[in-house]
């Protein structure tokens, strides 16, 4: 367990004859002790760089590495205490689990062969792997590989635990059980640890921060409830959330609305310049179905999926449809007449992004 700080950290990718790839820029974060970081991104956005740089798999083109204090830029990856689980398991198939654990302890010559047996025991005891130490890789399901990745991690005893799109390759079920392995796993433990995924739901539920990144920019860090109820810019209210926010353009009216037609009008709940463009957020259970009150709309379709619905709905002149959570009981069909209630909105400046408050 340990500190962890990145600050101003690069990678830049440069091949003759082609133009160089800034794949990561200028990232600064801080991790305390114990803390899960989740790095949230779209494929690209520089955050699996990010890990492998902390790894020591990549170099560093500018900036520094440190855990608590001490450097690590320079140093290869097997001088340091970091356990990386990889988004491919990377077993080795002719071993069976216990000496795939095992095996990192026994090249690293970290223990006598005792106490390597009694860590291999007592991981696999923590992580739920007892029954099947002496099954190979290729016996085993998904979820317990990913389960041996982890343990195999976490037996070296790291500084700072590294996983990479750990849940990926697994089912919805094997997911939603993995994840909560995962996270008692995490907290027992109290490794520092920094989760990558593209994946908003491991974010919000595993992580106790969140790093949003877009082109090797970190475009917000916050809890998930500060990444959820109040998104620095569009990119990030549209890339977390489900059903996506609903973005909506229009032009502020002297009387603090935005007029996204000419029949249909908002009120922002922050002052606005008139006549500056905007961008109206509007998250999907923000928004109520009505008797007679609010914006008039058409039921374009409404899917009922038993714990709750989504309509989309057509506003009039509004060229974006308009997505709402409905009830379980509610009942739509195509062409409906409906009035939506608007609840919480964001506001964003059309050009840039930003959220204005």
């Amino acid at each position: 367990m340990a500190e962890l700080e990145l600050r101003d950290v690069r990678k830049t990718y440069r091949s003759r004859g082609r133009p160089a790839v800034d794949a990561v820029r200028g990232l600064d974060l801080a991790l305390g002790t114990g803390e899960l970081l989740g790095l949230l991104g779209p494929s690209g956005c520089g955050k699996s760089t990010t890990l492998r740089m902390i790894a020591g798999l990549e170099t560093v083109t500018g900036g520094d590495i440190l855990v608590d204090g001490e450097s690590l830029v320079g140093r290869p990856a097997q001088r340091r205490n970091i356990g990386v689980a990889f988004e491919n398991y990377a077993l080795y198939p002719p071993l069976t689990v216990a000496e795939n654990l095992g095996f990192g302890l026994k090249a690293r010559r970290k223990a006598a062969r005792g106490d390597v047996d009694r860590k291999v025991e007592d991981i696999a005891e923590r992580v739920g792997l007892t029954d099947i130490l002496d099954a190979r890789p290729a016996g085993l399901s998904s979820g317990q590989k990913q389960r041996v990745s982890l343990a195999r991690a976490l037996i070296r005893e790291p500084d700072v635990l590294l996983l990479d799109e750990p849940l990926s390759h697994l089912d919805a079920a094997q997911r939603d059980t993995t994840r909560r392995e995962l996270k008692r796993i995490q907290r027992d433990l109290g490794h520092t640890t920094i989760l990558v995924t593209h994946d908003q739901e491991e974010a919000l539920s595993l992580a106790d921060r969140i790093a949003v990144m877009k082109d090797g920019v970190i475009q917000q860090l916050g809890t998930p409830y500060e990444i959820y109820d109040s998104p620095a810019n569009v990119f990030v209210a549209d890339f977390v959330g489900e059903p996506p926010i609903n973005l909506l353009t229009g032009v502020v009216t002297a009387d603090g609305h935005a007029r996204l037609s000419d029949a249909v009008r908002i009120a922002l709940p922050v002052p606005v310049a008139e006549g500056r463009e905007v961008v109206v957020g509007i998250r999907p259970e923000d928004l109520r179905l009505t008797g007679d009150e609010g914006l008039p709309a058409r039921v374009v379709a409404h899917e009922p999926l038993l714990e709750s619905g989504i309509a989309t709905l057509a506003l009039e002149g509004v060229e974006h449809p308009l997505v709402v959570v409905t009830d379980p009981e509610v009942r739509l069909a195509h062409d409906d007449q409906v009035h939506v209630a608007v609840g919480l909105t964001h506001v964003f400046d059309a050009e840039t992004g930003d959220t204005l408050r």
